[in-house]
């Protein structure tokens, strides 16, 4: 009997994040939502915390607004998110039932299946997430994170796995963002995680920042995983996920079976494509393996990013420096893996050792992190470096979330009882000014002009005597 594999379609929340900065705006999405809910996909993910963010900050938008207008366009296909376990976005704890009211709104706006990742997987940070979807009766599955260090083995993995199947999880997916996943690990990592999972699914969400992505992929589904998280093919590869039509090509090569409207998906990428070209954003490329980024492990995105800041301090020649420097930082704070918001904060630290000597500035968040507050760090942090910037406090041993008191009672007292719990939790996640500013916005807009009026731009071009860009955008509006 021919095996089925599912698509899990990411174009929406993974794949414009890492090629997109997250910048992709509601009305660059809207008018192909009736065609990916065509294709075929076992869900589509649109949502993290991350893009709440992004949604209220830069894009002004009201990501609540995004939601309903997404679960109003795909009535065939399950909606998929990545939920929230005990951080928002990468910057603060958030007390329990906050987490927890989260959750349940996110449901009640039409999100259909949750997926939790254990930060520096410890699953205690996922509890009360999984907790609360379990509760709802949805499909729930834990998230490892995949990462490359002496003390991720294959029985690290396999031991996380299994303290998620003993909190009820529905299925198990192996989160390799940093695209550090090989075919060679597959082959002996997927077969034991299929094992613990008893029963459960196994998915695999592995980018593509190596270049082995799709080899990575699809030696997974030979070695037993249900689904892979996929992009449309412009929004495809480089830091991004595989690309979808391909992936169901060659998986229907190998012989299993892909239950999806290969025009259909056709469809969609020739829409994220003429929407790249109006809005001057970039299409994913095949990225060439570098074998050093398996040393420093610094996301693709991030080092053109850090790059940049580097460039505007005058330090641009330090870059390497940096790079040779990330793996003892890791080492020394008990090899946290290299992707958000671990990244960033070991990244920036080994500039400051670089610049002003090992551990002798030291930021908040590397404090908090050796101390437990970001959840328990995968092996020992180093004793000297422990002593040197804890300043005499003792690690916390118990889940972050326990030392962080209940808000909502007294945030409603605040805030007024009339307040929705919309309203409510944007309170609590950004400041009066920025809400303010996203509302002085004016709501959501659907009416993209660079979207639906690509014949008038070109005659407008035309008329001024300018070099008219493309007709490309005509025959693909």
């Amino acid at each position: 009997m021919t095996r089925a594999v599912g698509l899990i379609d990411t174009t929406l929340r993974d794949g414009q994040q890492s090629l997109w900065a997250t910048r992709m705006t509601t009305a660059m999405m809207a008018p192909i939502l009736p065609t990916m809910d065509e294709v075929g996909y076992e869900s589509i993910e649109h949502f993290s915390t991350v893009h709440f963010d992004v949604c209220v900050r830069y894009l002004k938008e009201n990501p609540w607004e995004r939601m309903r207008i997404i679960r109003k366009a795909l009535r065939r296909t399950k909606i998929r998110m990545l939920g929230m376990s005990q951080f928002f976005s990468i910057s603060r704890v958030l007390p329990d039932d906050v987490v927890e009211l989260f959750t349940r709104t996110c449901a009640a706006n039409g999100v259909d299946e949750f997926w939790i990742t254990a930060s520096m997987n410890d699953t205690r940070t996922a509890e009360v997430g999984i907790r609360t979807v379990k509760s709802m009766g949805l499909r729930i599955d834990g998230g490892i994170q995949f990462t490359v260090s002496p003390v991720h083995t294959d029985e690290f993995f396999v031991r996380v796995a299994r303290e998620f199947v003993a909190l009820g999880v529905d299925g198990i997916v192996l989160k390799d963002a940093g695209g550090l996943f090989t075919p060679e690990r597959a082959r002996t990592l997927v077969p034991l995680l299929v094992e613990a999972a008893e029963g459960r699914p196994v998915i695999c969400h592995s980018h593509c920042v190596t270049g082995l992505g799709p080899a990575a992929n699809l030696e997974a589904v030979r070695q037993g995983v249900s689904a892979i998280w996929t992009a449309t093919a412009p929004l495809a590869n480089g830091a991004s996920m595989p690309s979808g039509d391909a992936m169901a090509r060659h998986l229907e090569w190998m012989g299993y079976d892909v239950s999806v409207d290969r025009e259909a998906m056709a469809r969609v990428a020739d829409h994220f494509r003429a929407v790249a070209e109006r809005h001057g954003k970039p299409l994913g490329q095949p990225a060439e393996y570098d074998p050093a980024y398996y040393e420093h492990q610094m996301p693709g995105g991030m080092i053109t990013n850090f790059q940049a800041q580097l460039d505007q301090l005058g330090l641009s020649d330090r870059l390497p420096d940096v790079l040779a420097e990330i793996p003892q930082v890791r080492a020394d704070l008990g090899w946290p893996n290299m992707q958000t918001p671990y990244s960033q904060f070991i990244a920036t630290q080994a500039l400051l050792n670089v610049l002003h000597g090992r551990y002798e500035v030291v930021p908040d968040e590397i404090r908090n992190l050796v101390l437990g507050y970001w959840g328990r760090t995968p092996g020992p942090v180093n004793p000297d470096v422990l002593d040197k910037i804890g300043k005499g406090a003792q690690p916390i041993t118990v889940r972050p979330g326990e030392v962080v008191p209940p808000a909502l009672e007294r945030l409603r007292a605040e805030h007024g009882a009339s307040m929705s719990d919309e309203d409510l939790l944007l309170s609590i996640f950004f400041m009066p000014a920025i809400l303010d500013e996203m509302r002085a916005a004016g709501g959501m807009r659907l009416d993209d002009p660079l979207r639906l009026s690509p014949l008038v731009e070109v005659v407008k071009q035309a008329a001024a005597g300018g070099k008219v860009k493309s007709l490309s955008l005509v025959h693909r509006g």
